[in-house]
């Protein structure tokens, strides 16, 4: 699938050290799964040439990916204040990006266009 089409993203902020599951927003569920997420089964998330199969899990606040994410989690490095962006290539596939950071603490980002795979950071704030 051709990825500078409009297909669903999200952009998330690791709160935690290590974390075990990640929350998907609503809205990026209801635009990807139009119906119901397939839940008890496993998307499959890209990074580069790194492949992870994690599997969907239905909690009160939503779908969130869950088993295998801890291992998406150890192989990227991905550490507290990391930024993560999943774009959907289709109902069961997400490309994800990271954004470490060690990047991102001392830029402001102004502006984010998931479908070209760009984030402007400035190198200074202007109050």
């Amino acid at each position: 699938m051709d990825r500078s089409n409009n297909s669903p993203s999200f952009l998330k902020l690791i709160e935690k050290f290590d974390p075990l599951f990640l929350q998907i927003p609503n809205d990026f569920a209801s635009m990807t799964w139009v119906e119901q997420p397939p839940y008890k089964e496993s998307v499959k998330i890209v990074d580069g040439n790194k492949l992870w199969f994690v599997r969907l899990k239905k909690t009160e606040l939503g779908p969130v990916l869950g088993d295998g994410f801890t291992k998406v989690v150890r192989d990227s490095c991905i550490r507290k204040n990391d930024y993560l962006m999943f774009q959907s290539f289709g109902p069961s596939s997400f490309f994800l990006s990271v954004f470490k950071s060690f990047v991102h603490e001392n830029n402001f980002i102004s502006k984010i266009t998931p479908e070209e795979d760009i984030i402007v950071m400035a190198d200074q704030i202007y109050r």
